[in-house]
């Protein structure tokens, strides 16, 4: 089983990088790809900017690799109440290439937090 893993941060310790990890080494068996959402870094979405520019190689890269897994483990920071920018940027992108990147894809979906202090 093809596991993709990653942490919705762009935070270069992200302890939700860490967590995605570690769910996905208790997947029996799976050949596990780790993804760095920090290493996706593209442009601020915007219709103007895909005429401009086309797809950035970077979606193109993270589409592929939901394209090829057959389970996704993300671990999700939390900025005011919702998931980053850095991760809807992403997503932006990505689903310009198909709107149904994450159709009939089994996903794990966890969140965490190093606590008060």
């Amino acid at each position: 089983m093809k596991v993709l893993a990653f942490g919705a941060s762009n935070n270069k310790n992200s302890i939700n990088q860490k967590l995605a990890h570690y769910a996905a080494k208790q997947v029996p068996n799976a050949e596990v790809t780790m993804l760095d959402i920090h290493q996706l870094e593209m442009p601020i979405f915007s219709d103007e900017r895909e005429k401009e520019l086309g797809q950035p190689e970077q979606a193109k890269q993270f589409f592929q690799a939901i394209s090829d897994a057959d389970l996704i483990i993300i671990s999700f920071a939390e900025h005011n109440g919702s998931y980053t920018a850095a991760y809807k940027n992403v997503f932006d992108w990505t689903t310009r290439i198909d709107m149904k990147v994450f159709q009939g894809k089994p996903v794990i979906m966890l969140a965490t937090s190093p606590g008060p202090g």
